[in-house]
């Protein structure tokens, strides 16, 4: 187990060491949360603006005036304890991640709050996608880190976030990693200060960069 702030710790010993690793962000990665979270926002009476790629400024009340911050932490646990288990896949996220699974050893590291754990993992084995699961707390490149000092076969890590994939990036260099981004919204909000290796806004892009390198 390594000693790492996630839920539960990640056990390694769970892996394949004949094979290499890809870690897959869930939210917006695997399960369509943009789409959720702007209908619930919708049926709360609040809107989404899309003026940056953040979930802080974009959120409005009915007078389209930002929600300050303080509150937003509120409004995303309503929204999992409300949405957790009935969100969207990403289109194409099943098929290829069952496919990718015959190369690689795939473990799910999202950044949904703990209390919603199990939530996602009954999700997840819902859509027959009964991966390892953790969740995570803050910037994921210290948890690839550990994970890349033990694991020493080739590491892969897909997020939506070009945060998420700047924190590996740094902490790890050896990681290769992939910015998917298959909400069109989203994707015209991207800043490119590139530190991803990969940009792909489709699964099957996703698929075909994997297999291809390994």
């Amino acid at each position: 187990m390594l000693p790492l702030n996630t839920h539960p710790n990640i056990d390694i010993s769970l892996l394949n060491n004949n094979k290499p690793l890809l870690v897959c962000d869930a939210d917006e990665v695997i399960f369509d949360f943009m789409t959720s979270f702007e209908s619930y926002l919708n049926d709360q009476n609040l809107f989404f603006s899309w003026k940056s790629y953040a979930l802080e400024g974009n959120i409005l009340d009915k007078n389209k005036k930002e929600i300050h911050k303080d509150f937003i932490k509120e409004i995303i646990n309503d929204f999992f304890k409300a949405n957790t288990g009935t969100m969207n896949l990403m289109n194409g996220a099943k098929k290829s991640l069952k496919k990718l699974s015959n190369t690689y050893n795939i473990i799910v590291l999202s950044n949904i709050p703990f209390d919603f754990y199990d939530d996602r993992l009954k999700a997840l084995k819902k859509n027959n996608l009964d991966f390892s699961f953790y969740a995570n707390k803050g910037p994921k490149g210290k948890v690839l880190k550990e994970i890349a000092q033990e694991f020493k076969n080739n590491i892969w890590f897909i997020d939506d976030s070009p945060l998420q994939i700047k924190s590996v990036q740094l902490a790890e260099k050896k990681i290769k990693t992939i910015l998917y981004v298959g909400n069109s919204k989203l994707e015209k909000l991207i800043q490119y200060n590139k530190y991803w290796d990969y940009f792909s806004n489709k699964w099957k892009k996703n698929e075909e960069i994997l297999l291809k390198m390994e």
